[in-house]
């Protein structure tokens, strides 16, 4: 089947996953008042997207999962964790409680699970990981259904250099900045409003330019709000741009996928 002959579900009842959107958002705040940290919320993601088999959720929770403290190593290995790797008892706790909310195994399965849980997670975090692993769950079925499609981010290829990078959100003054070789190199300015980031305004030092840092502080920050399952409008003229160039984060950009 073609791309277009898919119904874009969020798109096509746009209030339904609005409604979805605020859910992942009162969940990933429930996970911070429960003491999980977003790193390990990244990782279930990932694993619960793995056995759904979300290209698209994976293309997007990889970057969230490395924002958030995950390493190479974590990510490359998640689907062995059972038999390996650089995990704490309570991220194989975590895990397992999300692998039996997405499999819906026998009983005798889900019980032996939920009390491997018990012994490392707290009543409050329990409920997280089940709500984590269900909202996952539906943004992957979501996708699958409406064939997101997984593009290659080409303007990676092009940079140089690219490791001496670094992308993080500042809350305090509301934009996101790029570092290049431990320096400021440019930012994006947003304002907020309930679950919707605003794009306003990007700079970006004529020190560093030729390097495709705005493409890669673009990408970054506009991951990061879908991660953070918000919705983006693009008001600055670069950012409007690139979203324009790059139709996989519409289902997310107020204007295309979501109407108001």
């Amino acid at each position: 089947m073609n791309l277009e002959n898919r119904v874009w579900v969020d798109k096509q009842t746009p209030r339904a996953y609005r409604a979805l959107l605020a859910t992942a958002k009162e969940v990933r705040a429930a996970a911070e008042a429960a003491g999980l940290d977003r790193r390990l919320v990244e990782l279930v993601n990932l694993r619960v997207s793995q056995l759904n088999g979300c290209s698209h959720c994976l293309d997007v929770h990889y970057r969230a999962a490395l924002r958030a403290g995950a390493t190479e190593q974590e990510i490359a290995v998640l689907s062995g964790w059972r038999r390996g790797g650089p995990y704490s008892p309570r991220d194989r706790a975590a895990l397992a409680l999300a692998e039996v909310t997405a499999l819906l195994p026998d009983e005798a399965a889900l019980e032996r699970e939920y009390a491997l849980a018990r012994e490392h997670l707290s009543d409050d975090q329990m409920s997280v990981v089940v709500w984590v692993a269900t909202t996952i769950g539906a943004f992957n079925r979501v996708s699958i259904m409406s064939k997101h499609p997984v593009r290659a981010h080409k303007e990676e290829a092009t940079m140089t250099d690219l490791a001496e990078t670094k992308v993080a959100r500042n809350a305090e003054q509301n934009r996101y900045e790029i570092y290049y070789g431990g320096e400021l190199a440019g930012f994006t300015e947003y304002i907020e409003r309930e679950n919707d980031t605003d794009f306003v305004h990007t700079e970006i030092d004529k020190a560093f330019g030729g390097k495709g840092l705005g493409s890669t502080l673009a990408k970054e920050a506009l991951d990061d709000v879908v991660a953070r399952g918000g919705t983006i409008t693009a008001h600055c003229p670069f950012i409007k741009a690139f979203v324009d160039k790059h139709p996989e984060y519409d289902p997310h950009v107020v204007g295309k996928g979501i109407q108001r």
